[in-house]
């Protein structure tokens, strides 16, 4: 009794804890407290060092620790997303409601003499703890970057936008063929003002749509992606807001294939027991996005083939999706890959009278999965051949902390060819609350 009651006032304990963190955050500029006169003598005496500035602070963006003259820090912070789905049909045509914490995740990231930084994030979502994301980056100019750990593949371009900025719960169907995270090192870098930008990377190599754990699997997967913005030297800012590039990747597999889900995280195809990816494995992906004021479009293809092989035969199965995804924020705000700043925080000191960002979102995919994996490699009875996905969604940006995200997905499917029943229509609704520093 006494763990039931904790459980489902737990989401109350951590909006009253936000509220009591952002009260302080937001309203400290009001009342700051002057150095005193031995902190600023002794800052004084250090080489190098600002009398202003404070050893250890909390604001805004978490709490900040660094040396005098502010060389290297540590900084502290993170975010958690409680997720809701609510089906109105799923594949058995029976309506269910899914509550969980999807992602609690503590950040710790840092700075040491200004060349090496570090980002450590686990992940206790879901009843797991998971480290998503733990590595080191050189910088050696303002330009060129070489990281190591691990991280973001980069490949799929929604992949590379962070959770946090998302215009939907759930990812679309073509990041399905990608992967999300691997151990490797690459070098990023920029040309012309980050006119032009690239990334090369060494990988292990993992199957698609998944997140690799910490064992080498020694698959030797290379990266390159490429973007740029191609009309740049033209005097329109509408025209100078696009962006084009692609990535592609080479390696090799010799592990369990992967499962595809539905954006609702129901698996809508499956290998057959005994088969294995065994081979080349490759992907190409073309993309673009346009941000311009309050507009922002996504739009990405991507194509995916590996070897495959059963007891008794060897394919290589080729599968293909894509996506378009656009928002428009309906109170002005600046559109962009990396989030909104809304213009009017809601804050707990002013009252109701700023009301922050409001988003109106839309989307659609497509995945087209190889007709020769069926029925060698997949059991047409229970897997689809194809899935489209449809989403309309309205975001509320209360200020920097707090985001509030509502949608309606409508997915589909379709049979292999023959006389197979197709999954029945996935219709559900979508609700997170994001709170983060």
């Amino acid at each position: 009794m006494f763990f039931r009651c904790v459980r489902c006032k737990l989401p109350f304990m951590v909006l009253i804890l936000y509220g009591l963190a952002s009260q302080t955050i937001n309203c400290q500029r009001n009342s700051e407290p002057k150095a005193t006169e031995e902190i600023a003598a002794t800052a004084a005496a250090t080489p190098g060092a600002n009398p202003a500035h404070r050893l250890i602070s909390f604001d805004r963006d978490g709490l900040l620790i660094s040396n005098r003259d502010a060389s290297s820090s540590v900084r502290v912070h993170g975010y958690l997303q409680a997720d809701g789905r609510f089906f109105v049909a799923n594949f058995e045509d029976l309506q269910q409601n899914d509550l969980r914490f999807r992602r609690i995740r503590p950040m710790v990231e840092g700075n040491i003499a200004r060349r090496l930084s570090f980002r450590l994030m686990p992940d206790f979502g879901e009843n797991q703890v998971v480290t998503q994301e733990v590595y080191a980056e050189w910088k050696f100019d303002r330009d060129i970057t070489l990281q190591a750990g691990k991280f973001k593949t980069p490949i799929g371009l929604e992949i590379l936008r962070s959770d946090r900025d998302l215009n939907f719960v759930e990812r679309s169907l073509a990041s399905d063929l990608v992967p999300v995270r691997d151990l490797g090192v690459q070098l990023e870098g920029s040309l012309s003002r980050n006119e032009f930008t690239y990334d090369a990377g060494y990988f292990s190599g993992t199957e698609d749509g998944s997140n690799a754990n910490f064992a080498w699997k020694g698959t030797k997967e290379g990266v390159v992606r490429v973007a740029f913005k191609p009309l740049t030297d033209t005097h329109s800012d509408l025209a100078r807001a696009l962006s084009i590039g692609a990535a592609v990747s080479v390696g090799h597999a010799h592990n369990a294939p992967p499962n595809f889900n539905s954006v609702g995280q129901k698996t809508f195809f499956a290998y057959a027991p005994g088969v294995v990816a065994w081979g080349a494995r490759r992907r190409v992906s073309p993309q673009a996005h346009y941000y311009y004021g309050p507009l922002g479009i996504l739009a990405e293809y991507v194509i995916s083939g590996e070897s495959v092989q059963s007891v008794d035969a060897h394919r290589y199965l080729t599968h293909n999706a894509w996506e378009i995804a656009g928002s428009y924020f309906l109170t002005g705000e600046k559109n962009q890959f990396a989030g909104v700043q809304p213009w009017r925080e809601q804050q707990p000191c002013t009252g109701i009278r700023r009301w922050g960002a409001w988003e109106l979102a839309a989307r659609h995919s497509e995945i087209h999965l190889d007709p020769g994996s069926f029925p060698t490699f997949a059991s047409p009875a229970r897997s689809a051949q194809d899935s489209r996905e449809s989403a309309v969604g309205l975001n509320w940006c209360i200020n920097r902390h707090v985001k509030l995200q509502l949608a309606y997905e409508h997915s589909t499917f379709s049979a292999p060819q023959g006389n197979f029943s197709p999954l029945h229509t996935e219709n559900m609704g979508t609700a997170r609350l994001q709170l983060g520093l």
